[in-house]
C-alpha cells in the first residue's frame, strides 16, 4: 500500500513538472532610450511585460524586446529597480514600469 501512494506522488509530482509553467502579463509603462552616438532619443509607451524562467519579453504595438536569462551580463545588463531596467551597451536602454492598473 505504501509503494502504491509513493508511486501515486511520485507519478504526480513528474507530471507537474513537465507542464510549462505559465508567465503573467503585466500591463506596463515602458520608456526607450535609444543612443545613436551623441544624440539620446526618447520614447514612453505602454507595453505588456512578460517574465518566464527568467526570459523577459516586452511588447507593444510599436516594439518587441526579448532578454533571455542566458545572455544576462553578456548581451545585456538588467537592473531591479523600480523601474526595472534592460541595458543593451550603445544601443539602448528600456526602462520598464509594471503597472497592472494601467489597463
Amino acid at each position: 500500500m505504501i509503494w502504491i501512494r509513493t508511486s501515486l506522488a511520485a507519478a504526480g509530482l513528474a507530471v507537474t513538472t513537465a507542464i510549462p509553467a505559465s508567465a503573467e502579463i503585466v500591463a506596463s509603462t515602458c520608456r526607450l532610450l535609444s543612443y545613436d552616438g551623441p544624440i539620446t532619443t526618447v520614447e514612453t509607451f505602454r507595453c505588456d511585460f512578460m517574465q518566464q524562467s527568467g526570459n523577459i519579453l516586452v511588447n507593444s504595438a510599436e516594439h518587441e524586446f526579448s532578454f533571455l536569462a542566458a545572455e544576462q551580463g553578456e548581451t545585456y545588463i538588467r537592473i531591479n529597480s523600480i523601474p526595472m531596467s534592460f541595458t543593451r551597451t550603445g544601443e539602448y536602454t528600456l526602462e520598464v514600469t509594471q503597472s497592472p492598473w494601467l489597463r
